[in-house]
């Protein structure tokens, strides 16, 4: 029995050990199916995860031009909200509206203490008298042109009626532009010995030919003749006065060189895209040096730089190479465009190679770099980070307007303290902005990592706690700004021409660029009228020492100018400005009249 049973337990034993390995193996096999099953969902995930992020980047590209904008209403609500969930540490600042007057040093909330609330019985604003809707235009800069009516019985019998008054009326016409014909006739003079040789063969009937031979100036005879214009371009066709208009239409107006032509032909003259790449390219050799010292100027001195780039596609078989063009805006007074090939660390490096300031930008990784190795500080844009919160409104409104609410306040804060002078700028600002800083860190603290919320609005406040340091740093001196709206303002111009000439022919495409549209935009920056500039510049700059390039960029050319020499200025004058009206045919007269409009439109 003893036997038997023990027998009977061993064959219990070995069933049960063969159907724990049979389980074993049906579970590895259900796992092993499990994990396949898994690694096809992962797989599925990572596919729609770049469905997702191409479909946002298409609905972002899709409405180009969407403002970012909150109403007013409800950034107040949602500011208020904040206020009452997170009692701030220090007072918070009520900030005015943008439109204020600029805020005075010596009242009572100059250092940012709580404004009081207005009182009960403050008497309310007088209603704004509505106009009549039309602007007041400045026309005194316009020619003016007469019209007068009679009316048919005056025209008919004038000695029947008596003038007793007039009715004077105004309109804004418009005359096309049009290319015209400047003729410049230098006139051959030669001494009056050589004529009176001439009379005298001609009195003794000497032979025709010994007569010819009289009358022409010998080898030593002087023929005068005045000097081209210092303000003419040698061997070139163009009048400077042409070539700026180019540059300007493409450049600033975005006009491609195929539009200027056919409208050109629309007003009687074709001018070939070929000849006008030839006028730039005889602009880009006079232009470029003072470019390059501009940059030079602000990489030595500026305190500031901004920054930031775009696409730049250039031509090649097959398709397009996608190159970048940096604008920088330094605080010195100069903006400067610049290309490069990569957009890479390397590439910014060199470009901003001998700057030891502050450098204004987003939050690329490129310019690790520069922070790393160059002594460069990192200064970053609150519009990035109001930009990250505003995409966070579709998956999280009241939480996205919170934040909104908060950073509004801050560039209201901004718009207040610009007028201010340094460096009292610096305290006041600091003084009314680091209350709101605080206000939004806690809020930050407060919300991060919540599990409740959305991707975009995590991803926001993530980026806020990355960059948290280099947003910050405005704070240390009122020469730093808090965004970078400028420099994305610069590159506009780059994203509109791209619409009307898809890419750049070549590098030399990119050198005409970002040369010309350096001079426009500094141009716009103080003040000046592009065209004009564009014009005299090219005429002095042939007759200007290259040691003293840097004078002719549009920061120092109202000084230059004003300290012009009898011989430089005459430089800048246009010979057909001064030019008396040829008394011969009607073909000449035309040509002067419409050499002196020209004159004086520049």
């Amino acid at each position: 029995m003893d036997g038997a049973g023990t027998c009977r337990n061993c064959k219990q034993s070995s069933a049960a050990l063969r159907h724990a390995q049979s389980r074993i193996t049906e579970l590895e096999a259900e796992l092993s199916a499990l994990r396949e099953l898994l690694e096809e969902k992962r797989a599925t995930a990572a596919l729609l995860e770049a469905d997702l992020k191409r479909y946002r980047y298409a609905y972002n590209v899709g409405q180009p031009n969407c403002p970012e904008r909150v109403p007013k209403d409800q950034l107040q609500l949602a500011f208020e909200r904040v206020l009452e969930c997170i009692p701030p540490a220090n007072d918070v600042p009520e900030v005015e509206p943008s439109d204020a007057a600029a805020p005075s040093l010596t009242g009572a909330n100059s250092t940012g203490g709580v404004s009081p609330h207005q009182p009960a019985d403050k008497p309310k604003r007088t209603p704004r008298k509505r106009g009549h809707g039309r602007r007041n235009l400045d026309l005194s800069n316009l020619p003016v042109e007469t019209a007068r009516r009679d009316p048919p019985e005056v025209i008919a019998n004038p000695e029947a009626f008596d003038k007793v008054g007039e009715e004077t009326s105004s309109r804004i016409g418009f005359r096309p532009a049009s290319y015209v014909r400047l003729v410049l006739i230098r006139t051959k003079w030669v001494p009056a010995a050589s004529q009176d040789v001439a009379s005298k063969a001609n009195a003794v009937n000497v032979d025709a030919d010994d007569a010819a031979h009289s009358a022409a100036p010998s080898k030593t005879t002087t023929v005068l003749v005045a000097p081209l214009p210092p303000s003419v371009l040698p061997h070139v066709m163009a009048d400077p006065s042409a070539i700026s208009n180019i540059i300007v239409s493409k450049y600033d107006d975005v006009l491609p060189l195929h539009r200027q032509e056919r409208i050109s032909a629309r007003h009687g003259f074709t001018l070939p895209r070929s000849t006008q790449c030839g006028w730039l390219a005889v602009a880009f050799t006079l232009l470029y040096r003072i470019v390059a010292a501009m940059f030079e100027e602000s990489k030595a001195h500026a305190f500031c730089i901004a920054t930031d780039a775009t696409g730049a596609p250039v031509q090649k078989a097959g398709g397009c190479r996608r190159w970048h063009v940096f604008t920088f805006i330094a605080d010195n007074g100069h903006i400067v465009f610049r290309w490069v090939n990569e957009h890479s660390g390397k590439a910014i490096s060199a470009l901003l190679s001998g700057f030891r300031g502050h450098l204004l930008s987003d939050a690329a990784p490129i310019y690790n770099v520069l922070y790393r190795e160059c002594g460069i500080v990192a200064v970053f844009c609150w519009a990035h980070v109001r930009r990250m919160f505003w995409r966070a409104l579709p998956t999280d409104k009241d939480l996205a307007t919170e934040a909104l609410s908060i950073i509004s306040k801050l560039f209201e804060v901004e718009r207040q303290c610009a007028l201010i002078a340094m460096p009292e700028r610096t305290r006041v600002r600091a003084e009314r902005a680091r209350p709101l800083l605080e206000l939004f860190d806690a809020w930050i603290a407060l919300h991060k990592g919540r599990e409740d919320v959305g991707a975009p609005l995590q991803s926001a406040i993530g980026y806020y706690v990355n960059q948290r340091d280099g947003l910050r740093r405005f704070l240390e001196d009122g020469r730093l700004p808090i965004h970078n709206n400028g420099s994305e303002g610069q590159l506009r111009n780059l994203g509109m021409g791209r619409d009307n000439w898809k890419y750049f022919l070549n590098r030399t495409g990119l050198d005409w660029y970002t040369t010309f549209r350096s001079l426009i935009a500094s141009c716009h920056l103080h003040g000046i009228n592009p065209q004009t500039y564009l014009e005299e510049v090219l005429r002095l700059a042939p007759h200007w020492p290259a040691t003293q390039t840097l004078r002719l960029s549009p920061k120092y050319w109202s000084q230059t100018r004003a300290a012009l020499s009898t011989e430089q200025l005459e430089c800048l004058r246009s010979p057909w400005a001064s030019s008396a009206a040829p008394a011969a045919t009607p073909d000449h007269a035309r040509v002067d009249d419409a050499a002196t409009t020209l004159a004086k439109a520049a």
